[in-house]
């Protein structure tokens, strides 16, 4: 039994690492609306002002999205060897997003400000999707 424990492992691993999708620009491009918020493994939803919160990221690199109602848009560039990526507004001040999950329908990030350390913020490419 013990020599089968570390090959049950193995296997469990590579068939969870089987369901996720390579970060990528492609992978990235899509409208992702917020979810939830994720602390401590307990949930947390969106306020009634981020209702119709969401971030579009474009193929040219541009993006829109609104955060508690307020509007921006800006350019975004991609970090694909550490899974990042960094909005910048049109004074070009930057806000890191480190990606931790992403499939074709959720991605979970978390935003690189000591205010929200430690918080899985939930998008969805459906409104009020789940996660």
């Amino acid at each position: 039994m013990k020599n089968k424990f570390p090959f049950l492992i193995v296997l469990i691993l590579v068939s969870l690492a089987g369901f996720a999708q390579t970060v990528n620009k492609k992978s990235l491009c899509n409208k992702w609306y917020l979810v939830k918020y994720q602390h401590n493994w307990v949930d947390y939803a969106p306020e009634e002002k981020e209702q119709n919160d969401y971030l579009l990221l474009h193929y040219n690199m541009t993006y829109e999205s609104v955060s508690e109602g307020e509007k921006t848009n800006g350019t975004w560039k991609f970090n694909k060897n550490h899974n990042y990526f960094i909005l910048y507004d049109k004074n070009q001040h930057g806000l890191k997003f480190i990606v931790n999950q992403l499939s074709t329908d959720k991605m979970v990030f978390n935003i690189d400000i000591e205010e929200l350390e430690g918080i899985d913020i939930h998008y969805a490419t459906k409104k009020n999707g789940s996660n």
